[in-house]
C-alpha cells in the first residue's frame, strides 16, 4: 500500500491490472462487500472488491469509500451489471471519522461540505455544527454551513449566529425547502463542484436537494 500523499488519508493500490479488461468508474455508495459503482457511460454496477483488496493490510475499516474513483471489470454473464474491483485511484478530500481506533472514510475526493442543519424541528445544535467544522477543516474541505427550516423562526434570531460564523471566515447560507428561500444560491454553490451533505436527521438535507433538482 502506498499512501496517496503524506498528509491525504487513503492509499493507492498497486496490482498488475490489465487496463483493457478494465472500466473507469466511481463507488456511489458502499454495502458491505457490495458497491454500488457508475461507470463513466452512466451505467451502475454491483461490484464487489477484489480478495487481494480485502486482505491488505491497511488501519482503515473498509478497502473502498464512497467517492472512490475505481478501476473494475464485468463479471457474470452478458448484460449482467456485475463487476470486479481492480484497483483505488488516489484520493483527495476525504472526510474521516475514527471507530475504536480504526480510520473510516466516510466519502472521498470531494471539494466542499455541506453542514446541514435546521432553525427548529430538530432545534438548531451549534455544537454539533463546530465538531463538523473540525472535522472538515483537519479533512481539508471547504465547509459551508446551511442552516434550513429558516421559516420556522424569526430570522433575526438567527442573526448573532450568523453573525459568529462569519467573522470566522465560514459562509452562511439561510435556507427553506418550503419556501425556496435561498434555494438559488445554494444551486450556485453546487454548481461546479463535488459536494457531499452531512448533518443529523430530520434536517432536511434530501428536502433541499429535491428544490435543487427542480427545474
Amino acid at each position: 500500500i502506498q499512501s496517496a500523499s503524506r498528509d491525504e488519508p487513503g492509499f493507492k493500490v498497486q496490482l498488475d491490472v490489465n487496463q483493457e479488461e478494465c472500466l473507469r468508474g466511481r463507488v456511489l455508495s458502499v454495502h458491505g462487500l457490495r458497491n454500488a459503482v457508475q461507470a463513466e457511460d452512466g451505467r451502475i454496477y454491483q461490484c464487489a472488491t477484489r480478495r487481494l483488496l480485502k486482505t491488505l493490510s491497511t488501519d482503515q475499516r473498509h478497502v473502498v469509500a464512497a467517492g472512490d474513483r475505481v478501476r473494475f471489470r464485468l463479471a457474470g454473464s452478458s448484460g449482467v451489471k456485475e463487476g470486479i474491483i481492480e484497483c483505488v485511484e488516489p484520493r483527495r478530500g476525504s472526510l474521516c471519522r475514527t471507530i475504536r481506533g480504526r480510520q473510516q472514510i466516510l466519502v472521498t475526493n470531494v471539494d466542499q461540505v455541506l453542514i446541514v442543519s435546521s432553525a427548529a424541528e430538530p432545534r438548531l445544535k451549534p455544537n454539533l455544527i463546530d465538531r463538523l467544522l473540525v472535522t472538515a477543516e483537519r479533512s481539508r474541505i471547504r465547509p459551508v454551513i446551511c442552516i434550513n427550516k429558516t421559516d420556522l423562526v424569526d430570522p433575526a434570531s438567527l442573526q448573532p449566529l450568523v453573525g459568529a460564523y462569519s467573522q470566522m471566515g465560514y459562509e452562511v447560507l439561510l435556507l427553506s425547502a418550503q419556501t425556496r428561500l435561498g434555494i438559488g444560491r445554494l444551486r450556485r454553490r453546487l454548481q461546479g463542484c463535488e459536494s457531499v451533505l452531512v448533518g443529523q436527521s430530520g434536517v432536511g438535507k434530501s428536502s433541499l436537494l429535491n428544490c435543487v433538482d427542480e427545474t
